[in-house]
């Protein structure tokens, strides 16, 4: 085990946090209070219908081509079809601001996410998000939400750089940030598809976190069930 890392990136959804409810729940209480300010009378469940299918084309692309489509062009997207016209750049805003309302407030952190940031913290090293998200400003949202933003020195996230993992593209832009080489930095996921298949190709050392049995099958460097049981590791490998 080597030890001597300089910064720890983690993943944000289910790896740090979770969501209260289901996501589509989440999207459809939104859509709902979405319902109430638009110019013209649509359902919540209109909107939801009209954002699914979205969704489905939107994130058929984002996946075949690892490339981010930010909320405010499916919002806009949402809206148009909706309204059966282009709406104002006001309504753009409030809408996506009620999106982010919803995700922030409907999400929780994992018990032990924080005492094992803390362990961290108090060796004095660098952490970072690195997440697929449509929007910064939710991932943003949620940190402060949970209280965990006081950990982070950037979030890097998909809506804001334009890709998503896997693609190493995210990674090598996360490194920049920090002025860090691959071998130097950690990467904590819940995906083996985005995370471990992303920051492994780069050379960055991956621990995957995932509350399975049995062992998955891994290219990562290191598997915990938990991020209590990765605390110890994360450690040494930061261990100067």
């Amino acid at each position: 085990m080597r030890s001597g890392a300089k910064v720890v990136f983690f993943d944000l959804g289910e790896t740090l946090v979770t969501q209260n409810i289901e996501d589509n729940l989440v999207t459809k209480r939104a859509l709902d209070q979405l319902s109430g300010i638009l110019p013209k009378k649509i359902s919540g469940t209109r909107l939801y219908a009209i954002y699914h299918k979205g969704f489905r084309a939107n994130h058929a692309i984002r996946s075949k081509h690892y490339v981010e489509i930010p909320v405010h062009t499916w919002m806009t997207e949402l809206l148009q079809y909706a309204l059966h016209e282009d709406p104002t750049e006001t309504l753009v805003r409030r809408a996506t601001k009620i999106i982010v309302q919803h995700r922030a407030a409907n999400s929780v952190a994992f018990k032990d996410a924080k005492p094992t940031l803390n362990r961290l913290a108090r060796q004095g090293v660098p952490m970072g998000i690195i997440s697929n998200v449509s929007s910064h400003e939710v991932a943003v949202a949620i940190l402060r939400h949970v209280k965990l933003d006081r950990y982070f020195d950037h979030v890097i996230t998909s809506a804001f750089t334009g890709i998503r993992k896997p693609d190493p593209g995210i990674f090598l832009y996360a490194l920049r940030e920090f002025g860090v080489k691959p071998d130097q930095a950690i990467h904590v996921g819940d995906s083996e598809a985005h995370d471990v298949w992303g920051a492994v190709p780069v050379g960055i050392t991956t621990v995957l976190v995932k509350d399975v049995k049995p062992r998955p099958a891994t290219d990562a460097d290191y598997f915990f069930r938990n991020l209590g049981e990765a605390a110890e590791t994360l450690e040494q490998l930061t261990a100067a």
